[in-house]
């Protein structure tokens, strides 16, 4: 049974939209405070990366994350679980691509900050 604790809870959703704002503006120093070295980031496609990978790969995407209402976060100790649906916005040469997802994302408190440690997506069907 998840904790609560609303405190936990709202630093949580603080640290998901610092992730989101890191990859939009191409953060990289943010980015790798704030992804745990043991980072499992799976992706739609099953496409799993490493740390090092997913910020590469940030860096050059600069993707917009732009969660939907109704997240939901549950904390375990110094475990929380942000679970929600996200537009992506993937820019590329020829225009913006849209890509709705529902995620997952574990953090661990750490030093007094949460760091993800892991992130998986589901691509959901176009509305």
């Amino acid at each position: 049974m998840a904790d609560y604790n609303p405190g936990a809870e709202q630093e949580v959703r603080a640290a998901v939209a610092e992730f989101n704002r890191a990859a939009r503006e191409g953060d990289g120093p943010a980015l790798d405070a704030m992804l745990g070295d043991e980072l499992f980031y799976g992706h739609s496609n099953a496409l799993m990366e490493s740390k090092v990978v997913c910020i590469d790969h940030l860096l050059r995407g600069r993707i917009d994350f732009r969660d939907e209402p109704g997240s939901e976060v549950q904390i375990h100790g110094n475990t929380g679980i942000f679970h929600g649906r996200t537009m992506a916005h993937n820019p590329k040469p020829d225009g913006v691509v849209v890509v709705p997802l529902d995620m997952v994302q574990v953090w661990v408190r750490r030093d007094g900050r949460w760091q993800m440690v892991a992130r998986h997506t589901t691509r959901l069907p176009a509305a």
